[in-house]
């Protein structure tokens, strides 16, 4: 999960950024590329990273909403507008919690809107680079080729060597089948 603010007439001018897009049509090079370029141009940049633990236990839902909060806690900013990738309601969170924020939930946001995706790629390289990391005390589960993605090839170790304490058991297999359930 990751937040970013970057002066937008600066990418909007083809001043900065020229390949911005959504993290998953991007080369890796392309986004370690364009990873560095964000951090050199944006205002802010601040990441948060939630334990498969904390989503086994809470769900997909309540991590985002977390995530979210820890990240404008962070930011320090007052009153900020979050524009989020996807498609989320939070207005029964924020009463439940007491935590509230101005949003816009848009739909494949990270093709539509900047700013979503310069998050979209600098936490898609983060989350890469921590797998490759996970990779060398993981080496059996081959972290650095799937990041943890369900591939068919995560899925075969899986069912393999069995989930290791780094798996989503929300991400579990069904008895004869070749993808996970969610």
């Amino acid at each position: 999960m990751c937040f970013s603010r970057i002066k937008l007439n600066d990418i909007y001018s083809g001043k900065i950024l020229k390949k911005l897009n959504d993290s998953k049509k991007l080369t890796e090079f392309d986004r370690e590329s364009l990873f560095i370029d964000i951090y050199k141009n944006a205002e802010k940049v601040v990441h948060q990273f939630l334990s498969n633990n904390f989503i086994d236990k809470f769900g997909i839902a309540e991590a985002i909403f977390v995530g979210i909060k820890k990240l404008i806690l962070k930011s320090n900013l007052k009153s900020p507008i979050l524009l989020i990738d996807g498609n989320y309601n939070f207005k029964k969170k924020q009463a439940e919690n007491n935590f509230y924020f101005n949003y816009h939930s848009i739909i494949k946001g990270d093709e539509k809107i900047a700013s979503i995706s310069a998050a979209s790629i600098i936490a898609k390289v983060k989350r890469d680079r921590y797998m490759n990391k996970l990779s060398e005390k993981f080496p059996e589960y081959l972290f650095s080729e799937h990041k943890g993605y369900g591939t068919k090839k995560h899925i075969e170790l899986i069912s393999k060597y069995g989930y290791s304490k780094l798996h989503r058991l929300s991400f579990k297999l069904k008895k004869n089948e070749d993808k996970p359930s969610f």
